[in-house]
């Protein structure tokens, strides 16, 4: 079920309904989220639902083993099977064609001959998701961050809570599960807030991320020798602005969702294209992975602890694995070692100039910000391209140096202006609209909402595009 239906808002609103109905009865609030969120992934993943059941149902008995002993030992064991559960189930289903593809070839260059054993298993809608979710929770009360879940049925909602099941922002055990624990409240503010991120995400998703997909960017990877250098160009910052309007876009419906059941979901996005570094770019985009894996992964390796080879060698995987996180096959491998080595190397020039870079003068801020750009739009190739293949096409058509773009139609050139524009205005611009908007009576909000709502359901004309990151 897609954000961007009328079928999710009435959804939505029967979820609504039935959980502030429920809003003093405990269990059966739980219980009445948990069967509506198996049914929204049921429209997509049905036969799935059973591994959210195991590895939960897994991690729950973890969590008490865990919180039940004081040896440390014991704990970290415990903490183990955690680990192995839920890494085995991402690496199976999302890993294991790819990986035994890889090693098969391999051997074949050594001539072995050895026929790859591929499955082509359909990935799990928000595996990596919700995989995350679950592994964090037995590290969290190992670390004692977090209390266990009373229940296992508690853990479920916190794992299945349908806003952020498919697609993220990738919760944390610690912040969410007091939020369920006590009884729901919500204030006019709070769902005035969750009103306008539920617009401004179905804008973003349908004006700059799904109009742009249908009428250039995937016409441009499907067949780029029918398009010139030009058009080719237009078409990776045209992706590069869909790639941010659609998972942001996503992130802001599932936020303001949130915040309609009185909860807060982490931001997800701090407008990465501002940034000035590589390094920066991952600090401010999908960043609840990026901290997740800062938390869970670099600071675990030791961080920057343990002297300067280790520090780059930990910086390094950590930014490698983001990259590998988003897929199994050689582009995501090739765009991880990218990444990886740029934040790398940055670290290391930034180090030994030693310059302060907090006081940039503006013009060279903006030439960082621009070079960081055309990084992200150029290696954006491998994250679109299906194949090695695909991404070499791309790179010779662009390098044919053919020029006229009429494939670009005016009313793209003007979503794409002001796309990137939107997103280079001031953050009070933002702030100002949202108080506006949560300053109008209810009625006006509602009249707001249902007029942008009913031009974008025109705009769509029916034409809906999957979000980006249910593949991931």
């Amino acid at each position: 079920m897609l954000f961007n239906s009328f079928d999710y808002l009435l959804f939505l609103t029967f979820a609504l309904v039935g959980y502030w109905a429920l809003r003093r009865a405990r269990m059966a609030r739980l219980i009445f989220v948990l069967v509506a969120s198996c049914a929204f992934y049921a429209t997509s993943s049905p036969w799935y639902l059973g591994l959210i059941f195991f590895s939960t149902t897994v991690d729950w008995a973890v969590g008490h083993q865990i919180s039940r002993s004081d040896d440390d030992t014991i704990r970290k064991r415990w903490v183990a099977v955690s680990v192995v559960v839920n890494l085995s189930l991402l690496g199976f289903f999302k890993y294991w064609d790819f990986g035994a593809q890889a090693v098969s070839d391999g051997l074949n260059l050594l001539h072995v001959q050895v026929h790859a054993p591929l499955l082509h298993l359909m990935l799990p809608v928000g595996i990596s998701f919700y995989t995350f979710e679950s592994l964090s929770y037995c590290i969290d009360v190992y670390r004692r961050k977090c209390e266990p879940a009373r229940n296992p049925l508690e853990l479920l909602f916190f794992i299945t809570f349908f806003p952020k099941l498919v697609a993220g922002p990738i919760a944390r055990p610690a912040d969410l599960l007091p939020q369920l624990r006590r009884e729901p409240s919500v204030s006019p503010d709070r769902i005035s807030e969750g009103l306008f991120l539920i617009l401004t995400g179905m804008t973003k998703k349908v004006i700059f991320a799904d109009y742009v997909s249908i009428n250039l960017v995937d016409r441009v990877f499907e067949a780029p020798d029918r398009f010139t250098s030009i058009e080719v160009l237009v078409a990776l910052y045209g992706f590069t602005l869909q790639i941010y309007a659609d998972f942001s876009g996503y992130t802001d419906i599932a936020r303001g969702s949130a915040k309609l059941f009185g909860i807060s979901l982490p931001e997800n996005f701090d407008r990465p294209y501002q940034s000035k570094s590589p390094a920066e770019f991952w600090r401010r985009w999908h960043m609840s992975l990026s901290t997740w894996l800062r938390d869970y992964l670099y600071f675990p390796l030791g961080g920057s602890r343990h002297g300067e080879a280790r520090t780059y060698f930990n910086l390094w995987l950590t930014i490698f694995l983001i990259g590998l996180w988003h897929g199994a096959s050689w582009t995501f491998v090739i765009y991880g070692v990218l990444q990886a080595t740029a934040v790398a190397l940055h670290r290391l020039v930034t180090r030994w100039r030693g310059v302060d870079t907090t006081n940039d003068a503006r013009w060279l801020t903006a030439l960082k910000v621009f070079g960081t750009l055309q990084f992200a739009v150029f290696t954006r190739i491998l994250f679109r391209a299906e194949d090695l293949e695909n991404a070499g096409d791309i790179v010779e058509q662009m390098g044919r140096g053919s020029w006229g773009a009429a494939n670009v139609a005016p009313t793209l050139w003007l979503i794409l202006v002001l796309g990137f524009a939107a997103h280079y205005t001031p953050r009070a611009w933002y702030a100002q609209a949202r108080h506006h908007f949560m300053r109008m009576p209810a009625p006006a909000q509602g009249g707001v909402l249902a007029a942008g709502l009913g031009l974008l359901m025109l705009v769509a004309n029916g034409q809906t595009v999957p979000y980006i990151y249910f593949q991931f």
